[in-house]
């Protein structure tokens, strides 16, 4: 019901594709009768059906033209929904004045019965077409905002790599300059002005890693998105849900039914149809497409066909059955039925297709904004731990060494030893990570994959000081960052959006709130983008809000050594 709604208030429920289907549909099965029941009665009828078409279509032009303008959901629903039922309620005295002009004969049947039939019709029909285009379309249009933020992050990630690589030169090029600096500083006579000269350059030094640290990438100016994948016509016939095509077309022929032959009849069609559906369904299932060893959910277009058309000429049986006087209008089901069932197929295709692709496109951005935000911490942890080191060790080391040279000239010892100490540091900062700063990344997990999707979105961080100690824990963090990354995946399949703020405090002393929010509008029965049971997904005002619970469970307690006596 969700996914209908959103398509009638969409803003295009009436598209060219539901015009031709309605053409298709109105001037081959859903034919008036005029006259007697013959071949040139049916082809009479196909001429007023189109005729009447045109003259219904262009009623409708001015409502579709409207509807892409009306603001309101609500104002785009009654112009839709009244118009269907202006149409279809008119169509067949619009259709009995056409054959009366051309071929002057009234149309057959009761005028009332037509009309409820045409309405039904009619809504079953364009809903059916708008839930195809309008959900496809919207989905393609997520995949592809997705696509297009993946080719950012990928982009972003590969100067990355070259940054990391290039990292270790700048720190190496770093540590290089200050040694060759010291050795001058030593070389000399150091006094208290050369050695606080000395200790400024390692502080600028330390300064230009800590901005290097924090650099942000950006998107490339023309990110090339992926290409969807060009699916042939034939992959794209599955068998429609269960007791949908028979009884859909029982219920659109069931108030003619009833005023040709009763209520019993109208039961007894919609009945015969349920178990015309089911066999029709058995065969499609059993004659699915093998490619390979693995059977695909698609069927071969000669069995669709061959079923469909036999289960139109079974409810050509049930029909004559029921109504024997009934004419060339008991024909209608051989082709009707089979139309019913492509659309209803499509219909089923497109929608799982476009999930899929959605759903594609969700986990690989989410998968490359992780990689790059462990490439992001890879890249900046260096720089950071570069800087602690020379600021809390190499310049401490110079304040002490310059309260010594203040009073006295050093000795070849103390020189030697202020050259192994800052040597020690300067080799500290060129060795590879240790295990305590790998087991520190949790402290920086959640910066490490703002900075990494700062090149596909501009992210403003909010960061509560009562959630900082929960989120130096690695299973917080973890679960922080998952939901961050679900927000932000969402921020850009809704809306494309360019901005987002990123919000993480304290919920009483047991949970922290994550809130991730962006400016858009969020579609009806949109589902939160990874997922994620614990995310609720709302709209508030112009925003759209993701929003979720991390609980702060009990850290177990670290079992005592035992000590030895």
């Amino acid at each position: 019901m969700r996914v209908w709604w959103s398509a009638v208030v969409g803003g295009a429920f009436y598209t060219r594709w539901s015009a031709l289907v309605s053409l298709i549909v109105a001037g081959v099965f859903s034919v008036p009768s005029i006259g007697a029941p013959s071949g040139e009665g049916y082809l009479r009828g196909v001429v007023v059906a189109v005729v009447g078409w045109v003259v219904l279509a262009l009623v409708i032009v001015p409502v579709a033209i409207a509807e892409r303008r009306v603001r309101s959901a609500a104002g785009r629903a009654a112009l839709v929904l009244g118009g269907l039922v202006v149409v279809a309620a008119s169509r067949a005295g619009v259709n009995d004045a056409i054959s009366g002009a051309l071929f002057g004969l009234p149309t057959g049947g009761s005028m009332i019965a037509r009309g409820v039939t045409n309405l039904v019709t009619a809504l079953a029909l364009f809903s059916i077409v708008a839930i195809i285009t309008t959900r496809h379309s919207a989905r393609q249009r997520a995949a592809r905002r997705l696509d297009e933020a993946s080719a950012r992050l990928t982009a972003a990630r590969a100067r990355s790599g070259l940054d990391a690589a290039a990292a270790r030169d700048d720190l190496a090029a770093v540590v290089a300059g200050l040694r060759s600096s010291r050795e001058d500083l030593l070389e000399g006579d150091p006094d208290f002005d050369a050695v606080r000269a000395y200790a400024d350059e390692v502080r600028a030094a330390s300064h230009r890693l800590d901005a290097r640290s924090r650099r942000r990438r950006t998107a490339p100016d023309t990110p090339v998105p992926r290409r969807p994948e060009r699916v042939p016509g034939r992959e794209r016939l599955v068998p429609p849900p269960w007791l949908t095509v028979g009884p859909l077309y029982a219920v659109a022929c069931a108030p003619f039914a009833a005023a040709a032959g009763g209520p019993g009849v109208a039961a007894a069609g919609l009945g015969a149809s349920v178990v015309v559906d089911a066999l029709a369904g058995v065969l499609l299932r059993a004659g699915r497409r093998v490619r390979g060893a693995r059977r695909t959910s698609a069927v071969s277009p000669v069995v669709f066909g061959a079923v469909w058309i036999g289960a139109g000429l079974a409810m050509l049986g049930v029909t004559f059955a029921l109504l024997p006087d009934i004419g060339s209008l008991g024909f209608v089901p051989v082709l009707a039925v089979p139309v019913v069932a492509l659309l209803v197929s499509l219909c089923r295709d497109a929608l799982h297709r476009a999930r899929d692709e959605e759903s594609r496109a969700s986990a690989g951005v989410a998968r490359i904004a992780s990689d790059g935000a462990a490439d992001e911490w890879a890249a900046a942890a260096p720089f950071r731990r570069a800087t602690e080191l020379l600021h809390g060790g190499v310049q401490g080391k110079c304040v002490v060494f310059a309260a010594l040279v203040d009073e006295r000239a050093p000795a070849t010892s103390e020189v030697a030893a202020f050259r192994r100490a800052t040597d020690a540091v300067f080799d500290d900062i060129l060795a590879p990570p240790s295990a305590d700063l790998i087991a520190a990344r949790a402290v920086d997990a959640l910066d490490a994959l703002l900075r990494a999707w700062h090149a596909a979105v501009s992210i403003t961080r909010v960061v509560d000081p009562s959630a900082r100690a929960g989120l130096a824990r690695t299973d917080v963090a973890d679960a922080v960052v998952t939901i961050v990354t679900e927000g932000l995946v969402n921020a850009v399949k809704h809306s494309g959006a360019r901005s987002a703020t990123v919000a993480v405090a304290g919920v009483g002393e047991d949970a922290l709130r994550v809130r991730v929010e962006s400016p858009g509008t969020l579609a009806p029965a949109s589902p939160a983008g990874l997922g994620s049971a614990a995310a609720r997904i709302f709209q508030e005002g112009d925003r759209v809000v993701l929003e979720a619970d991390v609980t702060l469970s009990p850290v177990p307690p670290t079992r005592p050594e035992a000590v030895a006596g």
